[in-house]
């Protein structure tokens, strides 16, 4: 996507954390944005003045991702009061972390529902609005922890390499049926300083990120057309050490790095329990 003035971006937990900085650094280019979220005192707290005093609209939607006809009559109030959109960004996401076993069985459930179903939902409600414009493009935030192991974050890491991979697998399927102009930015960070994680003790050579820098590096992505973001440059190489290491080995490199023990004390944001 070569130009991001006057795009229609719609951003999924967008009131705070790196959907707020996301929502941010694309107004910085001229970007009009769209606000979904499921948090309605959020909305009352977070107000928008520095979107808007960057000459762009900002409006605000109520939405529940894990609730397909909800998007449904949320998509149609957005094409009535603003159009279709141009950029989908799936952010909505949750975390639990702890022992598998001593986590109840609903956390494990909410943590599917909104980290992968929440992304199949939207996209399937928005893909033909995207499909239909001349330059779109979707970005799924997903995680690094999708390419390996964490223990007592089970079902987060493994939901987002769920979205990995239908990210990957859904941009070939359009590639396929000829809508080569839908692009698709799959962004895989480490930790991010947004409280979702705190508590977290940082692996070595992989620091917390700073919402702001993903920001401006998904945005940079977006307009490269670049098909995965990592973060910081460490992520860059785990993909290729699990492709090339035998299991054991990587495992090794998990615990000594403290990738395996960094979710021990995970507490997150007191509103996330």
């Amino acid at each position: 996507m070569k130009n991001l003035k006057n795009k229609k971006v719609l951003i999924t937990g967008g009131v705070r954390g790196i959907g707020k900085q996301i929502a941010l650094e694309f107004a910085k280019n001229g970007s009009d944005i769209i606000i979904c979220d499921l948090d309605k005192s959020s909305f009352k707290k977070n107000n928008f003045h520095d979107i808007e005093k960057l000459g762009v609209s900002c409006s605000e939607y109520f939405l529940d991702v894990t609730d397909y006809n909800n998007i449904k009559e949320t998509r149609k109030s957005i094409i009535k009061d603003i159009g279709k959109i141009n950029i989908l960004i799936n952010n909505a996401g949750i975390v639990f972390g702890g022992n598998f076993l001593k986590l109840p069985i609903e956390k494990h459930q909410k943590t599917y529902d909104v980290n992968i179903q929440g992304v199949v939902n939207m996209t399937h409600v928005f893909l033909k609005d995207l499909i239909e414009q001349e330059d779109s493009h979707i970005v799924n935030i997903a995680s690094a922890s999708g390419f390996t192991a964490l223990p007592n974050g089970t079902t987060y890491a493994s939901s987002k390499a769920a979205v990995t991979n239908f990210s990957e697998s859904l941009i070939n399927e359009l590639k396929l049926d000829g809508n080569k102009h839908v692009g698709m930015t799959i962004v895989c960070p480490a930790y991010v300083n947004t409280g979702m994680f705190d508590g977290v003790k940082e692996p070595l050579f992989i620091p917390m990120l700073k919402p702001e820098k993903l920001a401006y590096k998904i945005v940079k992505a977006v307009l490269k057309n670049k098909r995965f973001v990592l973060e910081p440059s460490f992520i860059k190489l785990i993909p290729a050490i699990k492709a090339l290491s035998p299991y054991s080995f990587f495992d090794f490199l998990g615990r000594v790095l403290g990738g395996y023990s960094s979710m021990n004390f995970w507490t997150g944001r007191k509103d996330n329990k």
